[in-house]
């Protein structure tokens, strides 16, 4: 079962999932500012001068370019030719819709085939086109969302999601209608600008918890904040979507749900590299920019004589699995296990690590076990990872990790002062120096004090604590 809780602090929203006790998506954003881009849609003026036949750049408004790219994450799922009767295209001007956000080394992608999603259809510029989510394998269910193909129309398609699966046709259609009318708009919207503009903003956090994160196994949602409280009240019960199933609770607590909840030191270790599992083994996890390395130790599981490399292999690809989706990560992902015997577990492996991430709602794709023990996945970026909303780079170490040795630092200075004073002629050095670096400096003199390149210096050393590692007075 499914629980959501909700805090809000000033303009801050936090956001925890938990399913059958154990905490799967954790999400931070501002109820007044949109942290993300991803899935705008903007009026773009065409880079008339731009020859690529894969791509260019287009401009969006307030003078900022995006790379118009052939890639949606939709754009797959039709089977069907490369025409272009999906695009929305008016003189100089064509709709789009950023399928990436904004990077410091690069402008975000956007792409001319438009999708407007809402809690059971997703609205598309393909004419007369009608989808059904893959995920619905039922056919007795399939045949029933079939009826509703006549509200395709000769200017737009429809694809039903696959949290329609169980709902009522009355209140497909009435998200069909409403869904529709925000097309128009946008329609509108685009005909009616003569400059490239914002014309829709996707949904703030808390409607798309409720399009995204409210699934039929949804038990409970638990907030702390009055507003929201109304908003999942009022939602739930216009919809007449699980009306009753759903307990929507507003704490009055004085303390934190997420403490009371037990999941907020789980949440503080989203960011560590490494995390223990229940028999004794354990991962580690090395996040970079679009790749992630995962490694499987059996630590001292095999102390115990029911674990094998098999049975550690098994219980860390479902826990690999959920950190994927709690972690929130994407590109590349290696996942390097303990030597598996055969063809045989390396499938078993296989197989349990693809069905965990059955229920991740990402686009992704994973290549069978090679015979060196590695899964290979990629992972649709949707978003931020994780734990860059817990963390930031250090300061000291910018985020390596690792900051450099007390005596390469210490040499570093001694050189500094003999560069000096052969240039000067100073004999005489006041230092100022981190405390932790004073002995090994101290050190390192003494052990060299029948050097030559020493005599006749006088270096006092004066320790503090400093921001910097050492000043020469």
């Amino acid at each position: 079962m499914r629980k959501i809780i909700i805090s809000e602090t000033l303009d801050q929203i936090k956001v925890g999932v938990i399913d059958n006790s154990k905490l799967t998506y954790f999400l931070i954003d501002s109820a007044n500012q949109q942290s993300s881009i991803r899935g705008n849609i903007y009026k773009a003026k065409k880079n008339l001068s731009g020859k690529g036949i894969e791509a260019s750049f287009v401009e969006i408004g307030e003078n900022k370019n995006a790379f118009l790219s052939n890639f949606h994450p939709l754009k797959a799922d039709f089977n069907t030719d490369y025409s272009d009767s999906y695009k929305t295209e008016d003189k100089n001007f064509i709709l789009v819709q950023c399928v990436s956000d904004y990077d410091p080394r690069k402008a975000p992608k956007v792409s001319d085939f438009v999708a407007l999603p809402s809690k059971f259809c997703v609205i598309i510029a393909k004419p007369k086109f009608f989808g059904i989510s893959k995920k619905i394998i039922d056919e007795e269910k399939r045949s029933r969302l079939k009826t509703l193909k006549k509200f395709s129309t000769k200017n737009i398609g429809i694809i039903l999601r696959t949290s329609a699966e169980n709902q009522k046709l009355k209140d497909i259609k009435e998200d069909i209608r409403q869904t529709k009318a925000k097309w128009k708009e946008i329609i509108n919207d685009f005909k009616a600008s003569d400059i490239p503009t914002l014309i829709h903003q996707e949904n703030n956090i808390i409607e798309n918890i409720y399009r995204e994160l409210l699934t039929d196994d949804t038990s409970e949602i638990q907030v702390d904040s009055r507003k929201i409280y109304n908003y999942f009240k009022k939602q739930t019960s216009n919809s007449g979507r699980n009306k009753g199933s759903i307990k929507i609770s507003l704490s009055t607590s004085k303390k934190d749900i997420f403490n009371i909840n037990k999941v907020d030191k789980e949440i503080s270790r989203i960011f560590h590299k490494k995390v223990n599992l229940k028999n004794g083994s354990f991962l580690l996890v090395e996040e970079k920019e679009g790749l992630t390395v995962v490694d499987v130790n059996s630590g001292r599981s095999l102390n115990n004589k029911k674990e094998t490399n098999l049975t550690v292999n098994l219980n860390a690809a479902k826990e690999i699995a959920h950190q994927v989706m709690l972690r929130n990560l994407s590109g590349i992902v290696l996942i390097d296990f303990i030597d598996a015997k055969n063809s045989s577990e390396r499938n078993k492996i296989f197989k349990v690590f693809k069905d965990s991430m059955n229920k991740d709602k990402a686009k992704h794709s994973i290549l069978p076990m090679s015979k060196f023990g590695i899964i290979e996945m990629t992972r649709q970026k949707i978003g931020n990872r994780t734990s860059s909303l817990v963390s930031e780079d250090c300061a000291v170490c910018h985020g390596s990790g690792a900051i450099t040795r007390k005596d390469i630092i210490c040499y570093d200075l001694i050189r500094e002062i003999i560069f000096i004073r052969k240039s000067s002629k100073k004999a005489n050095f006041r230092i100022e120096i981190k405390e932790e670096l004073a002995e090994t400096v101290a050190e390192i003199l003494n052990n060299n004090n029948t050097n030559p390149t020493l005599k006749g210096l006088d270096i006092m050393l004066i320790s503090k604590k400093l921001d910097e590692n050492y000043k020469i007075i």
